[in-house]
């Protein structure tokens, strides 16, 4: 673009000149680009001077001067300017140099080289680039001249669509945006998800995450920046920083933390508690005023009848509670003993009951255990443990500490002392594992207090003189049932069948020594267990059935496959049918089991199975 000398007088008063210039040695294309933009800005160009040195096509070959013909122009300055000889000057210079226009004699122009290591450090080209049929370089440029044409607006918009949409950017849909943000989010969140632990593993006595620093180190942006020499991943391949008060000034505001904290409100629904549900149940009311208190648990109300001896049922001499022929079980079993050699058969007994059973009995009470040391009689009926003519039945509580130590008889007859804790402790850990070892014991057991209560009903079916094969144990049922590596034991049975036992059929535990009530007191912790509570009222009923199989139970317990009987409480209680079943359904009485079972319920129990609110 060609100016006026006016307007080329005016733009250099306007611009700042750069008077010092720089190309490679030999550029003749850069040294060309160089003269000619000087030659443009110079007051002694104007736009006759640029059409006066224009190139035109003329009769098939190129004519300088304004005139007739196809303007020509060239790519570069090298072919517009092929006359002018200076690729010699541009080998020559090297470094810093400013090309000047000076007008010379008759309003000619004159062009210099100052600098560029020229020697003597100007040189006149003038000679190489105008005169003797060389245009001036200026012949690639095109003079403008201003023009302003009036159209009538309204008339134009009848013709013209003034709205053109297709020069304006094209913008994202709302969905290929939020598309591009999570993409952008996956991309730069890390890859790898901190393994906290459950719970959390914490720097002792901090809140601070064991492993943050290490997780920083491998994913973080902020570390990388900070601690290049140390981070495990370069900054360009880094990831957002974790935490905002471990973040850099650069991140502080552009955390993991931050993103939680700024979508938080939005989450409020799913991340509070959900709202506890409308209790509409009724309260209960007590029906009575109060209740009979005793004030040790081995303090009991002695029962009897004025006009005879005993109460219906309960003549000693005529236990109609446990047979109905009472005189029939006295000479059968008299008559084994005689038969085998003055030692009681057992079978001859339990054949007898199960032929002529009883009524039974069913013993029910409200109980609240005040301590966490007291044991003792609930009922009793007779004494079932004395060593001279035992008789009756009893309901007993008793208490185990987690650290008395008791016997444990193992299968090969090995005495091993145990902890009644390490004892339970094992059992469960055995369950945890997978070993064949039943439903384990009761999870509160030691957990939750040192002590543990019991409660556990034991019933005396038949004792002679001269019966001492069994001991103590000879003729006595108890409530005690199959749990964890505990089978339900026979009475004084010889078969030790697999695992190891507190207490045996045999007298193992004397009197007065560590984890023993009494001198009969055997399995311990396969009675009826009571939760700690001092504050909470139980339901105990305590029943004997003397028509249950009790002894062919253990029997087909431990044989033919089905020993894991052995280990199932729902079994000794009655509700799964019989062991020759292919199928282990819940029923009411299944006929087998346990003669003798203690079942209890707490009264908040009982009252929200009622429907009450507790």
């Amino acid at each position: 673009m060609a100016y006026t000398q006016d307007e080329n007088a005016n733009l250099n008063n306007q611009l700042e000149q750069q008077n010092i210039y720089n190309i490679q040695t030999g550029d003749l294309e850069g040294l060309l680009d160089i003269i000619s933009d000087k030659l443009i800005k110079s007051p002694m160009v104007d736009t006759t001077t640029v059409k006066n040195n224009q190139k035109f096509i003329r009769d098939g070959s190129i004519k300088i001067g304004h005139g007739d013909g196809t303007l020509a122009l060239y790519q570069k300055d090298v072919e517009a300017n092929v006359e002018d000889d200076l690729q010699s000057i541009a080998n020559q210079i090297n470094g810093a140099f400013d090309v000047t226009i000076n007008e010379g004699i008759d309003n000619t122009i004159s062009i210099s080289i100052v600098g560029g290591g020229i020697e003597g450090g100007i040189l006149d080209i003038t000679n190489l680039v105008v005169g003797d049929g060389n245009p001036l370089n200026v012949s690639q440029f095109i003079p403008l001249q201003k023009q302003k044409s009036n159209v009538d607006i309204e008339k134009a918009e009848e013709f013209l669509d003034t709205n053109i949409f297709e020069l304006l950017p094209a913008g994202d849909t709302r969905q290929s945006r939020i598309i591009s943000f999570f993409e952008e989010l996956n991309a730069l969140l890390p890859p790898t998800i901190p393994d906290f632990g459950n719970p959390v593993d914490r720097v002792e006595g901090t809140d601070e995450w064991i492993d943050a620093e290490q997780y920083s180190q491998d994913n973080s942006i902020s570390y990388a920046q900070d601690n290049p020499d140390e981070s495990n991943i370069d900054e360009e391949q880094a990831f957002i920083h974790r935490l905002t008060d471990t973040a850099n000034d650069a991140n502080k505001p552009r955390t993991i933390q931050e993103i939680y904290n700024t979508i938080l409100p939005y989450l409020t629904d799913l991340l509070e508690e959900a709202p506890t549900p409308q209790d509409d149940r009724p309260e209960y009311t007590n029906l009575s005023d109060g209740y009979l208190q005793f004030r040790n648990p081995n303090q009991g109300i002695i029962i009897r009848n004025a006009n005879k001896d005993f109460i219906e049922g309960l003549d000693p001499d005529n236990p109609t509670w446990l047979t109905s022929d009472y005189n029939g079980l006295i000479s059968a079993t008299n008559q084994a003993i005689l038969d085998n050699n003055n030692i009681a058969d057992y079978n001859v007994a339990n054949t007898f009951l199960l032929e002529n059973p009883g009524t039974g009995f069913t013993i029910t009470m409200w109980v609240r255990f005040l301590d966490k040391a007291s044991s003792g009689t609930l009922f009793n009926f007779g004494n079932t443990t004395r060593s001279e003519n035992p008789f009756g039945f009893k309901l007993e509580t008793y208490v185990l500490n987690k650290d008395d130590t008791s016997r444990i008889i193992t299968r090969q007859g090995n005495d091993i002392n145990i902890t009644y804790g390490k004892f339970v402790e094992e059992y469960n850990r055995k369950k945890e594992l997978g070993l064949d070892v039943g439903p384990g014991y009761d999870n509160r057991i030691f957990n939750e207090s040192d002590t543990a209560r019991f409660v556990r009903l034991q019933v005396r079916e038949y004792k002679k003189e001269g019966s001492n094969r069994y001991g103590d144990d000879g003729g006595l049922r108890d409530s005690h049932i199959g749990v964890a590596g505990d089978i339900r034991f026979d009475n004084g049975s010889a078969d030790w069948a697999d695992g190891s036992y507190i207490g045996s059929g045999r007298k193992s535990i004397n009197p007065g020594e560590v984890g023993g009530i009494g001198g009969d007191e055997n399995r311990l912790l396969q009675s009826t267990y009571i939760p700690e509570d001092f504050n909470e009222w139980y339901f105990i009923c305590a029943t004997y059935n003397p028509e249950i199989k009790e002894d062919e139970s253990i029997e087909k317990s431990r044989t033919n496959g089905t020993k894991d009987l052995s280990y199932t409480p729902d079994f000794w209680m009655n509700h799964l049918n019989a062991p020759d079943s292919d199928t282990r359904d819940v029923v009411v009485n299944s006929g087998f089991g346990n003669k003798c079972k203690v079942e209890i319920i707490s009264r908040t129990d009982l009252l929200r199975a009622r429907g009450f609110k507790v």
